[in-house]
């Protein structure tokens, strides 16, 4: 999409694409029907939380139902502005990065502190003041891992270095094999560009970041420093070009995340940059190999780290579309959450490392299948080892413009047409920050 980015232009370009999901239980007004947004899509592990989740809550609330918004793989915050200017947003949403959006707009209802003390979680730094989303487990952002295809070339831990780590899949590659699953097709383009700059360009840790130093992303908005003119975001697009160049397929830019999960399933590519929730296909596709989760090389000499985004309110939220007795219910949904088996499927499903200390039995994520117990195992053993940064998401009011990782998913998808123009790209992502940050600052509400 060109500059400038309007959050605006979203909504415009998403009218068709998001029919399909508005159809899936979205137009019901049924007074004893609770809509949820929930990313279902293809993965197996998050249905059957979703299934576990219903399930508790129809018990205990007799009479009412959960009634399953499913966002797949599609651009839900396209989706949202849609039901926002319909006033019209399902009483239960995932908010990932938009809690700030949607509660500087006024269509979330905050939580007391209760809430996350009934069930052991740790409380997230408050956005103005509130809190408004659940935070019930620790999701880590790695590298999955072919342990065969590394073993052969005599590789057993996480590559120190970013050099390192293409040197692997050159070697891999020389064996006759695919070094590296990537699909450019959707959301999931612009993963190896999101590990990098949180990897490389932002801190290790938000305690780095304090008030004498202020962070890339306060440096960025006072244009003290720009993608342009910091060496190590032009270091970062230097290597993820010759890596696409080198390592990416032709059918890169036909191929979003269902088929890059089949054919990382299929045992056939070396490593997928993708997220901990993986594990939870692992069981119900019947992976039959082991797959190492490792933490991401850096570009500029530091230890290889995981990235996470869960220190912040990026869970469920309630929105000022419930009303009279679906407020009561839609609260009840997100308690639903923390029943034990519905916890316990949800860190299954999605791979993830609880927080919610009061959940009775919640044990982190567990499987019976050989492949999803070897790789929870690595996971958790590498996450003692390495540890986690926040990245560029270092707080609710530090963190880069909603929206920014639709331009980059699209300079990853130029640069695999041949668009490999350093200074171009550089300079779309700072057009691309400047407008978001206009837009943010306008306020906009369609609803209004």
């Amino acid at each position: 999409m060109p500059a400038p980015i309007r959050l605006f232009a979203w909504l415009l370009s998403a009218i068709a694409g998001v029919a399909l999901l508005a159809g899936c239980g979205g137009e019901r007004r049924d007074a004893k029907v609770i809509r949820v947004v929930r990313n279902v899509g293809s993965r197996q592990g998050f249905k059957m939380h979703w299934d576990a989740w219903k399930a508790a809550f129809e018990r205990d609330n007799p009479g009412w139902k959960m009634e399953l918004v499913n966002a797949g793989d599609a651009q839900v915050k396209q989706y949202y502005m849609q039901r926002i200017a319909g006033n019209d947003l399902p009483p239960v949403i995932q908010t990932w990065n938009l809690t700030r959006f949607l509660a500087d707009n006024g269509h979330l209802l905050p939580l007391p502190d209760a809430y996350y003390e009934k069930f052991g979680m740790p409380l997230p730094t408050p956005y103005k003041g509130k809190r408004y989303a659940t935070m019930g487990s620790l999701q880590l952002q790695g590298i999955a891992v072919n342990r065969k295809l590394w073993q052969e070339i005599g590789v057993a831990e996480p590559p120190a270095t970013w050099d390192a780590f293409v040197e692997c899949l050159r070697k891999i590659k020389a064996n006759g094999h695919k070094p590296m699953t990537y699909g450019a097709l959707d959301w999931c383009a612009f993963m190896p560009l999101l590990y990098a700059t949180h990897a490389s360009l932002y801190p290790y840790q938000s305690d780095q970041v304090d008030g004498t130093k202020p962070s890339w992303n306060r440096l960025r908005d006072q244009r003290k420093t720009t993608f342009a003119s910091d060496p190590v975001a032009r270091q970062i697009l230097v290597n993820l070009i010759a890596l696409l160049t080198e390592f990416s397929s032709d059918k890169a830019l036909s191929d979003g995340y269902d088929e890059s999960k089949a054919e990382f399933h299929q045992g056939k590519t070396g490593c997928w940059l993708m997220g901990c929730w993986i594990g939870g296909d692992l069981e119900p596709n019947k992976v039959d190999f082991e797959i190492d989760y490792w933490p991401l090389p850096s570009m500029i000499g530091r230890k290889p780290i995981f990235i996470t985004g869960s220190y912040l309110q990026t869970g469920w939220a309630v929105t000022r579309t419930a009303a009279g007795p679906a407020l009561e219910k839609a609260f009840a949904v997100l308690d639903a959450l923390y029943d034990p088996k519905v916890y316990q499927t949800w860190l299954n499903a999605e791979s993830m490392l609880p927080t919610a200390a009061k959940v009775p039995g919640a044990i982190g994520p567990r499987s019976d299948w050989p492949a999803a117990r070897y790789f929870c195992d690595s996971m958790v053993a590498n996450y003692k080892k390495y540890g986690v940064t926040r990245g560029a998401v270092i707080d609710m009011d530090d963190q880069p413009p909603t929206g920014l990782d639709t331009p980059m998913k699209e300079v990853m998808q130029e640069i695999l047409t041949g668009k490999r123009d350093v200074d171009a790209i550089l300079k779309k992502l700072d057009d691309a920050w400047d407008s978001l940050r206009k837009a943010e600052a306008s306020n906009p509400d369609p609803g209004q």
